[in-house]
């Protein structure tokens, strides 16, 4: 997995030790889910909490990110839970995950892994990843998600916007027949209109098909 800013150094037993020191876990929410962060606990120790729901791995970065002024308990949690859930998918060194300003976290998904070329059927072999992405949604109350479809320059404009929203309305599906409420989830598609890449090389239009899903912690 492709971790934007920081550096990861996996720490066997870090996780568990947060664990063994810090507050007793809060009651669960509505449906079951947990809250994400409150209470007493300081920002590093619910950074490392939320890293025990994903992993060792995930413990360590959000421990990093709330290092960070603009990310609270909150933000460490859940970019900590994500990152300890995507690192056993075959995928995780193609998926690029960043913290934005909002507080949100994207996921930035190449369209080669997830779909044949000119389809918006899921992968089989994607499908797992999914699992573990619809898994933290549904774990911390008020977390929501927006999916966001692109492609690249080939085609016409007017298609390749269709074939991005269906991309991202076929992502949203999947991930709420895994149980997330669609209340929570949005879907766009922006066709070519937002490149990250030239699409003039055959490298910088097979980075510019790609799925973006921005996972946003609750407002308060």
């Amino acid at each position: 997995m492709k971790l934007n800013r920081f550096a990861v150094i996996v720490v066997a037993g870090v996780a568990l030790a947060g664990c063994a020191t810090g507050p007793q876990q809060q009651a669960a929410g509505p449906a079951g889910c947990k809250p994400l962060g409150g209470g007493g606990n300081s920002d590093t120790t619910n950074a490392v909490i939320g890293g025990v729901a994903g992993g060792v791995l995930g413990g360590v970065i959000g421990s990093s990110v709330s290092k960070n002024s603009r990310v609270g308990a909150r933000n460490g949690i859940l970019l900590g839970a994500l990152a300890g859930a995507l690192v056993g998918s075959q995928y995780n060194k193609m998926i690029g995950m960043s913290e934005q300003d909002d507080g949100s976290v994207k996921l930035n998904i190449p369209g080669s892994v997830m779909f044949r070329s000119g389809s918006a059927e899921i992968s089989p072999a994607f499908a797992g990843t999914l699992d573990s992405v619809a898994n933290t949604i549904k774990e911390y109350c008020g977390v929501t998600g927006t999916v966001i479809g692109h492609t690249d320059s080939t085609g016409t404009p007017d298609g390749n916007r269709k074939l991005s929203l269906e991309r991202a309305r076929s992502v949203s599906s999947y991930l709420m027949s895994r149980g997330v409420d669609g209340a929570r989830l949005q879907q766009f598609g922006r066709g070519q209109d937002e490149p990250i890449a030239p699409n003039n090389t055959d490298q910088g239009r097979a980075q510019n098909r790609r799925v973006e899903i921005f996972i946003r912690p609750p407002a308060s």
